[in-house]
């Protein structure tokens, strides 16, 4: 019977990365209360840099705090470890504007404003959550009774059926939005015409359609594990990120009942089709690329697995 060594030594970066978070905290918590206190940039995009007010992210900033230290003092509590995953993925939430960001750096000629100050102050709250994700891995990997280097995860050698699910999820969410595109008309895309729209639209289908199967399917096994991993869990991300957050104040605002997105000239019932359709659709790929992660790593360096 084979027996796996526990790895008595983390990983070097394992002891900065909390004290990083900690500082992160202080650093990017004093910034949001300078922005709170009436000295925030005028900002390009609509609304404020990030999807919650200045006082909130400032709160966000101290419990952010409040929970590094608790874990620090507290380090084999699951409960908190899963409280600082929630906070990595607040601060995600609240930074979806840097899909917007990313889209009109890569292609200028949408008309997405540029705005580099709201740039800045939304990837410094995004280097906020993987401070604190990484903190959180840490102290989940502690508690693995074999490895201090990895969480236990399965090496794969094929790809699990729940990854070719969320493959053809994301798959069916691209084509429901583009179904309910093609309802209203594709007049009344809201970015200006040009190359740029062109290039938008076939990176659209790349990554709706694609993307989703390639990491998945053995076609994706030519391609270098980077160009199909970094793409497929950034844009996962992205998407579930800024319509996620966008599905909730459709709720909220149908609640309430007020109008949803009024201001846009587009019935109700595009946005009802087309937000939970993006969702599906940053879901399924974000889940597909965490399939392909599973099957493409490498062997853990402290234990083999």
């Amino acid at each position: 019977m084979t027996t796996i060594a526990r790895t008595s030594t983390a990983p070097a970066w394992a002891a900065s990365v909390p004290r990083a978070a900690l500082l992160w905290s202080a650093v990017y918590g004093g910034v949001r209360l300078w922005f709170a206190t009436g000295h925030g940039p005028d900002w390009k995009l609509p609304g404020n840099d990030l999807l919650v007010p200045d006082w909130v992210a400032v709160a966000g900033c101290a419990l952010s705090a409040a929970g590094l230290v608790t874990l620090a003092k507290r380090p084999r509590s699951r409960v908190l470890i899963g409280l600082v995953w929630a906070m990595a993925a607040g601060w995600v939430a609240v930074s979806a504007l840097a899909l917007l960001d990313v889209v009109g750096g890569i292609l200028p000629g949408l008309g997405i404003p540029f705005d580099l100050a709201g740039l800045l102050s939304r990837f410094g709250a995004l280097t906020g959550a993987a401070l604190l994700g990484l903190t959180a891995l840490t102290r989940q990997r502690a508690l693995d009774p074999t490895c201090l280097r990895c969480s236990g995860q399965p090496h794969l050698t094929s790809t699990p059926r729940w990854a070719f699910a969320a493959a053809w999820l994301a798959v069916a969410g691209c084509l429901t939005r583009l179904a309910a595109q093609a309802v209203v008309g594709f007049d009344f895309v809201p970015y200006d015409a040009g190359l740029s729209i062109l290039l938008f639209e076939g990176g659209f289908l790349l990554a709706g359609i694609l993307l989703p199967l390639l990491l998945v399917y053995r076609a994706g096994r030519v391609f270098p594990r980077w160009m199909l991993l970094l793409p497929g869990a950034g844009l996962g991300a992205g998407i579930t990120a800024y319509f996620g957050v966008g599905l909730l104040q459709m709720i909220a605002a149908a609640l309430q009942g007020k109008a949803v997105y009024g201001d846009v000239g587009l019935p109700d019932s595009f946005f009802w089709v087309a937000v939970p359709a993006y969702f599906a659709w940053g879901v399924g790929l974000a889940v597909a690329a965490y399939g392909y992660h599973l099957r493409t790593r490498r062997p853990c360096k402290g234990c083999g697995r």
